[in-house]
């Protein structure tokens, strides 16, 4: 171990001008220093080799980073698409649930149609009232219509999370509405239904029609001149004058009770109808049906003359209520189309 004693002198000339500069240094201190500038540049090496080989990895590492980022970007387009689609697919359930509400009250206001036309008391319950009414808010169609077929236009401004929002609430509101609406005028149209029906068969037995083709009243109910005493009577009836021939008609259904020919009447026929109501039909020319006739409203049952205690051509038309003379007026209302 003796070279540990051992010295080396070291000898630094820097021209020739200048004089010489000689250190020494031990063995040791030697050694130590070739060992420190090994392990340096031994570290520089590893640090060398350790960059080149994250430069492939960072290089790898970032193309992984830019395909995981147009991966991501493709799903939040494709997101984004959905819920323009989700979005508008909502605003088209909400046009849709306003227009089915409209439809709604369409459907009650023909309801009410139907038992104005048939003499029925259109009342409605309050709920379902009170729904109607909230629904036809909206503008009616007669008010003001919106087509697709005309221009439209704007600036486009995307809707917000909250419009969205109040739109999705309304539309849910507005479908249960339309469920309620539903459930109630099911019942309420039931009712309607049996009662037309009813109304209808009341309506059939019930004298609603003018018995001639002619609407020349030529002598009212009530009392009158007698147009052979000249003296004042009671008039039973209403004389429709028109052509002999001209057909007569049966005023409701009902049972021919009488077809005879009196001095005073001529030819004449009694029909009985229900709920004590009855129609005489007298000075006909012709008689066309019999007595036992099941006769509807409508059905020719005669034919207009001027036999008997008549001064010309017409019909005179009786309506009689359990027993009584009433005013046929109030009961020509109705043509035979729309009886």
């Amino acid at each position: 171990m003796k070279w540990r004693h051992k010295k080396f002198t070291f000898m630094v000339i820097p021209d020739a001008n200048s004089s010489v500069i000689r250190f020494q240094l031990s063995a040791v201190i030697l050694v130590i220093g070739l060992v420190i500038v090994i392990a340096l540049l031994a570290g520089a090496l590893t640090a060398f080799l350790l960059y080149k080989g994250n430069t492939g990895q960072i290089g790898q590492l970032q193309q992984q980073l830019s395909a995981a980022t147009g991966k991501y970007e493709k799903i939040i387009n494709s997101k984004n698409e959905h819920i323009d689609v989700l979005q508008t697919n909502v605003a088209d359930l909400s046009e849709q649930a306003k227009t089915m509400n409209d439809r709604m009250a369409d459907i009650k206001n023909l309801e009410s149609q139907l038992k104005k036309m048939v003499g029925i008391e259109t009342g409605s319950s309050a709920k379902t009232k009170g729904t109607l009414d909230q629904s036809s808010k909206a503008v009616t169609a007669d008010e003001e219509q919106i087509s697709m077929d005309g221009g439209t236009g704007g600036e486009e401004v995307p809707i917000t999370e909250g419009e969205m929002g109040l739109l999705v609430d309304q539309t849910r509101d507005d479908f249960l509405s339309i469920g309620q609406q539903i459930e109630w005028l099911k019942p309420e149209l039931e009712i309607t239904k049996d009662a037309v029906t009813k109304q209808l068969k009341r309506l059939r037995v019930t004298p609603t029609i003018w018995p001639t083709d002619s609407r020349r009243v030529t002598s009212l109910f009530g009392i009158r001149k007698d147009p052979f005493t000249h003296r004042a009577t009671f008039h039973a009836g209403l004389d429709i004058s028109g052509d002999t021939g001209d057909p007569i008609y049966a005023a409701a259904d009902g049972t021919v009770i009488s077809a005879e020919r009196s001095s005073s009447h001529g030819n004449n026929v009694l029909i009985s109808h229900a709920n004590g109501v009855r129609t005489h039909y007298s000075h006909l020319s012709k008689i066309l049906t019999e007595v036992g006739a099941k006769v509807s409203k409508g059905d020719i049952i005669g034919e207009l003359g001027s036999t008997g205690r008549s001064t010309g051509p017409h019909l005179h038309y009786e309506v009689i209520i359990n027993g009584e003379n009433v005013d046929p007026r109030p009961y020509l209302n109705a043509t035979r189309g729309s009886n």
